[in-house]
């Protein structure tokens, strides 16, 4: 029987093959507005900045390391699709401050305390926490920041992509792969160490929003991402602890 990790690995080999560097949700205006956004927050609160040691776990093709290399920080991204590796290291040949390498998030292979920050985009719900979230607690410096962007499963299209699975394989979802409650998961990161954990529900522009739309999504995407309640279904969760 396969594991998690080699249906994982097997399933982003084959987007790869497939579709490259392409994805959706990244192809848009509106979709590359998203990915900034996130790599903005994601510099942010982990603090990333030139001498920091940063990981990614679950870097992908490189589309959220390339803007996280421009923080000047020493990134470390990781990856558990050889092909994967392949896109982002091709991408990312002009960054030196980027370390690209083939990995299983649950079996680092760093020391304890090693990185500054660990921080992603849309890839913790991906992972079995019970062993993943230990593992990036681990290496980990104390003080260390951990923040990352992922969907949200009080939102009506997330709720439907991630419960109903042929929904979700036509919009590229792994087997595994779930959506986060926002006091679920800041009670397993209190429960595994780290330390004064929130999670923050936000964005409500869509990626398939015509480009012509996007000023006025935009600005209603931040008024509805601070209005109390409807927040509450936004589709992603900002997720934050500190080791």
């Amino acid at each position: 029987m396969q594991s998690r990790s080699d249906r994982e690995r097997q399933h982003f080999d084959q987007l790869a093959e497939e579709l490259g560097s392409v994805w959706w949700g990244s192809v848009t205006k509106a979709g590359q507005l998203r990915i900034d956004e996130r790599a903005d927050l994601a510099i942010q609160h982990g603090r990333l900045a030139p001498g920091k040691r940063v990981l990614e776990p679950g870097s992908g093709n490189g589309e959220f390391t390339l803007r996280l290399a421009q923080s000047g920080a020493d990134i470390t991204a990781v990856e558990i699709s050889p092909r994967q590796v392949d896109i982002a290291k091709n991408r990312l040949a002009s960054f030196p401050n980027v370390t690209t390498i083939v990995g299983d998030v649950t079996q680092l292979p760093f020391s304890d305390g090693s990185f500054d920050a660990v921080v992603g985009n849309a890839v913790l719900h991906h992972f079995d926490l019970t062993t993943t979230l230990p593992e990036l607690y681990r290496v980990l410096k104390p003080g260390g920041h951990f923040f990352f962007t992922e969907p949200n499963m009080l939102n009506p299209q997330i709720a439907v992509e991630k419960n109903i699975k042929f929904i979700g394989r036509k919009l590229q979802n792994s087997p595994d792969e779930t959506a986060f409650f926002r006091w679920r998961i800041t009670r397993r990161l209190r429960g595994y160490g780290f330390q004064n954990p929130w999670a923050k529900p936000f964005d409500f522009l869509h990626p398939g929003i015509p480009d012509g739309w996007i000023p006025v999504v935009r600005g209603l995407s931040n008024l509805l991402s601070n209005t109390p309640i409807i927040q509450e279904i936004g589709g992603s969760l900002q997720i934050y602890g500190r080791r």
